[in-house]
């Protein structure tokens, strides 16, 4: 009952609310209806703890009436008969966003109620175009679907490749190089072996080595032969090959450019040579004075005993093998490294050249000599040069051979220190004058992308080249004694 009661109050006073914004006055009770009190305080007895004074408790324009049943609890409101947008009240129609106008200047976030009101998925974001997971043949996703090209299980990828590419042009020249270093570590293979055997044929020979051993002339006519068949056969066959690959040309043995140049550089080349032996013979002696190990030669029992066998001494020791040696180093290898720089080709042909004589007492001085014959030879432009420096500074061996076995061993000696100090001074007065003339000839640069550690290692290191390295250094090692 008292629910129903309360029901029909507040009815009246939503008729009452609508009849003041109406303009109208509340509306009456309904019949059989009491007036609505105030539950809290129906006899609106103050509160002693809370009276107010006089001065306090009288009305003013602000004041809040009292809770009647005509008056409804919106007579709090002082907003409530206020017009729409009236400037009393400037936030009549901020009851909610129910009423909003759209885009309007009081609210500028009409249209942002939330993401009902949003584009479709695909037009704010890029992706929403995509094709679903698996799709063939799209630019945007080539992926294969889930289970399809897949590595199959225990699959590792390769690693990934860090190895330098080449230029066409450096591994072009790389190449030449290790044909040149190949064919050349052949031939010297060549030249390491075909003394075992010839040695093990001819010891077949019945009574050979007697006849060799006592006859002067068959020993030097064989030895001649024998240089020839080493040394000359080896270096000509590569000689052929490289034509034929087109990695060298025609040697020069043509006539030299200057002469004078060429009688100074003859002599300046020979004092080298001296420079060289004195060198050799310092780097012995301090190796034996100081580790006690010694360095020997090959012996030769042949003796000359006058003006024949002087002949045929020279022509073995001097003649064939300043023909032969300096076609095989100055020629067959010297000349095609030139292409790649002068000075690669001098160190290269210098360093073959000295192995070649297999032996400590002759490799240092072979590598001075080398790189002086070879120099000649490039500044004049004939490997004529090349020969006649040779010639001349085993002919002065073979002089001081001739006065030892010829002459008192002092007067040999002295012979032999004067001819080498007169080459000296004379070299050492031609080199002088040469470098104030001809302002040193300078060797020309290299032609090639390869630098210097690249070349040498492209020549030194080729198989055959390493196993000649390999067959010298332990031919070498027989001639030092520990």
């Amino acid at each position: 009952m008292e629910v129903s009661v309360r029901m029909e109050n507040m009815q009246n006073n939503a008729q009452n609310t609508q009849a003041a914004h109406n303009g109208q006055g509340a509306a009456p009770p309904a019949p059989g209806t009491q007036p609505v009190q105030n539950v809290q305080n129906p006899q609106n007895v103050q509160n002693p703890q809370t009276a107010q004074t006089p001065e306090q408790a009288a009305p003013s324009q602000t004041a809040r009436a009292p809770y009647t049943a005509q008056q409804p609890n919106f007579a709090q409101n002082p907003y409530v008969n206020c017009a729409p947008n009236s400037a009393q009240n400037p936030y009549a129609q901020n009851t909610g966003y129910a009423n909003r106008a759209p885009n309007s200047a009081q609210n500028p976030y009409a249209q942002n109620t939330g993401y009902a009101n949003r584009p479709p998925y695909g037009t704010q974001n890029p992706y929403g175009q995509r094709p679903p997971y698996g799709a063939q043949n799209h630019p945007q996703n080539p992926r294969p679907p889930y289970g399809q090209g897949q590595p199959p299980y225990g699959y590792r990828p390769p690693a990934p490749d860090t190895k330098v590419y080449m230029s066409p042009e450096k591994l072009r020249d790389q190449t030449q190089i290790r044909r040149i270093s190949n064919a050349t570590g052949l031939a010297v293979i060549a030249f390491t072996a075909l003394p075992f055997l010839i040695s093990f044929a001819l010891a077949l020979i019945p009574g050979f080595f007697d006849v060799y051993n006592g006859n002067s002339v068959f020993y030097v006519c064989f030895n001649a032969l024998y240089s020839t068949v080493v040394i000359g056969v080896p270096f000509y066959c590569v000689y052929r090959f490289l034509r034929k690959r087109q990695a060298i040309g025609e040697l020069n043995l043509g006539t030299p450019v200057n002469g004078g140049m060429t009688a100074l550089l003859i002599f300046a080349a020979l004092m080298c040579c001296m420079v060289g032996n004195y060198a050799t013979n310092f780097f012995s002696t301090f190796v034996e004075s100081i580790f006690g190990i010694r360095f020997v030669s090959p012996t030769d029992e042949f003796t000359i005993t006058g003006g024949a066998t002087f002949f045929l001494r020279v022509v073995q020791t001097a003649v064939l093998p300043a023909l032969i040696e300096e076609f095989a180093v100055r020629g067959v290898v010297m000349q095609p490294l030139r292409r790649y720089g002068d000075r690669f080709a001098l160190l290269m042909s210098a360093f073959v050249f000295a192995l070649m004589h297999g032996n400590m007492v002759q490799i240092p001085f072979a590598f001075i000599a080398g790189l002086a014959i070879g120099y000649a030879v490039i500044a004049t432009g004939s490997m004529w040069t090349g020969v006649l420096i040779h010639f001349c500074n085993n002919l002065i061996a073979v002089c001081s051979e001739a006065a030892y076995d010829l002459l008192p061993e002092e007067t040999a000696a002295l012979i032999t220190l004067g001819l080498m100090a007169l080459v000296f001074a004379v070299g050492l007065v031609c080199a002088i004058v040469y470098a104030k003339r001809y302002a040193r000839v300078p060797l020309t640069k290299t032609k090639t992308q390869l630098d210097t550690r690249e070349k040498n290692r492209a020549f030194l290191c080729s198989a055959p080249m390493i196993i000649a390295i390999v067959l010298l250094v332990l031919e070498t090692i027989q001639y030092v004694e520990f």
